[in-house]
């Protein structure tokens, strides 16, 4: 590991408020939770966070997102960056017709499983959004679902992207007709021009072995998983996947991803969240005003063990020089 400091970048999935389990509707673009968004952010920023909002159109196009958006453009705007974030379900066009139906198929609610001129001309649509609330393009991008496609990394050059965070290390969708990210783990990488920086996840052990090898051999985490034999003696060591997210992950379990990944040489952090999540009954994670307040409090918990136990900077996803990127 190189003497840098480590970077921490917070990365805000800033979207509409539905039922995670109740499917994909293009009427479902309520956005409440505005107000607990600004006062929560606020207090982030007052410890020294600096925050990415990825953006998705529900949010952008509502009474309350566009408050937010004017508050911290006017109060914080060295401190925030306005990325985008594609929710296709909500995101016009709507040139696809779908039978006339409220409802969008599963496959559809991931972007790259669009046909590249719709994922396109809704990508552009968002963009152009942003760019006018915001006064200037935004670079980085965020897939709904972590959904890219074989057609994504063109878009975004056409659009003047600059960096990409949709990939989920150690993670595969496909049984969902999601992508495949089984073959990745948190290495940044630049293909054609666009980079591409993975949401920070991590594969923990009891044994530090076993660590090393599944950070080395990414794939194999999905493999063993479906071997019953290997799946047993994940259980005996302890093996597990877990996000650098305060939803469903307690300060422990945060700390521990970070000293991993740490020791393995990783540099550069996301740590994320979807923004419902700040207010009690909006998402599976913050169910009650109990779980709001310990939510809030693990992430500024978090944040401040990140800067002052590990010496390490907050940073936008835009000012990460990112010298660690390996080409493929």
């Amino acid at each position: 590991m190189s003497s840098a400091r480590p970077s921490l970048a917070i990365v805000i999935h800033t979207e509409e408020e539905f039922d995670w389990n109740g499917g994909f509707f293009r009427s479902n673009n309520q956005v409440t939770h505005g107000k607990k968004l600004t006062e929560f952010c606020e207090k982030l920023i007052a410890v020294g966070a600096k925050i990415t909002f990825a953006l998705d159109y529900a949010f952008v196009d509502s009474t309350e997102g566009q408050k937010v958006i004017a508050y911290f453009k006017e109060h914080h705007y060295n401190q925030v960056e306005f990325a985008t974030h594609l929710h296709p379900w909500v995101n016009p066009p709507f040139t696809e017709n779908n039978g006339g139906k409220d409802e969008v198929d599963n496959d559809k609610s991931y972007p790259g499983n669009l046909i590249k001129e719709l994922e396109y001309q809704k990508l552009k649509a968002l963009t152009e959004k942003i760019t006018d609330l915001c006064d200037t393009p935004p670079k980085t991008y965020l897939a709904g679902r972590y959904g890219i496609g074989d057609n994504t990394n063109d878009i975004l050059q056409k659009l003047g992207y600059k960096i990409d965070v949709s990939i989920s290390p150690f993670t595969d969708f496909s049984h969902q007709q999601g992508p495949d990210f089984s073959a990745f783990n948190n290495d940044v990488t630049i293909k054609n021009g666009v980079i591409n920086w993975p949401h920070t996840t991590a594969i923990l052990s009891a044994l530090g072995l076993i660590t090393k090898y599944f950070n080395k051999e990414p794939s194999k985490f999905e493999q063993w998983q479906k071997r019953p034999f290997s799946k047993l003696l994940m259980k005996l060591l302890r093996v597990k996947r877990q996000r650098l997210s305060p939803e469903g992950f307690a300060l422990s379990d945060l700390k521990k991803i970070t000293n991993t990944q740490l020791t393995l040489g990783q540099e550069s952090f996301i740590f994320s969240f979807h923004s419902p999540s700040v207010q009690a009954g909006l998402t599976p994670y913050v169910k009650t005003p109990a779980e709001e307040a310990a939510f809030f409090q693990t992430t500024l918990d978090y944040i401040n063990w990140f800067q002052q136990s590990c010496n390490g900077q907050t940073t936008l996803i835009k000012e990460n020089s990112m010298e660690e990127c390996r080409h493929v």
